[in-house]
């Protein structure tokens, strides 16, 4: 029985030092200015790749052989955002093969974010988009195959 009456003791002197832990899942702030700034669109992946310009090589980055495709996003510091972004048709031919071109206008966006453990929340009204910082380079996945895109990357200007 005296054993017992140690063990309790101890058991509860582990579980409080527990308590008093720091906690290693809390999210880390991040530092805004890695963010805050303009960004030219890099990257715009597609799945399968395509011969978008007729010149017999397929592409996954549409921005190689589309020189119509462009995009600015502004990030700043006041917590706002805006983009503008050309318009992209996407045709189904036949297959896995599409007439990709630019429509000849453009998409403006804005609203608010929020950077947190090296991800950049774009919030669009109800919607939000997420990127993930690596460098100089923001990336938002989708890995949508055609007529969806699977990628867009954003660098830093």
């Amino acid at each position: 029985m005296k054993k017992f009456k140690v063990f309790i003791p101890l058991i509860a002197f582990l579980f409080i030092l527990q308590a008093c832990s720091s906690d290693d899942n809390s999210p880390s702030e991040d530092n805004n200015d890695a963010v805050v700034g303009t960004w030219s669109l890099a990257e715009l992946n597609i799945n399968p790749p395509q011969d978008i310009n007729g010149d017999d090589n397929t592409t996954s980055n549409i921005l190689t052989e589309l020189p119509c495709a462009s995009g600015t996003l502004i990030i700043n510091s006041d917590g706002t955002w805006s983009s503008t972004v050309a318009n992209i048709e996407i045709t189904s031919i036949t297959g896995e093969l599409f007439d990709i071109r630019c429509s000849g206008t453009s998409n403006t966006s804005s609203g608010i974010w929020q950077f947190q453990n090296s991800q950049l929340s774009l919030f669009l009204n109800t919607t939000f988009i997420l990127y993930n910082l690596s460098g100089n380079r923001l990336t938002n996945t989708t890995n949508e195959d055609l007529p969806g895109f699977m990628s867009e990357v954003y660098e830093k200007q």
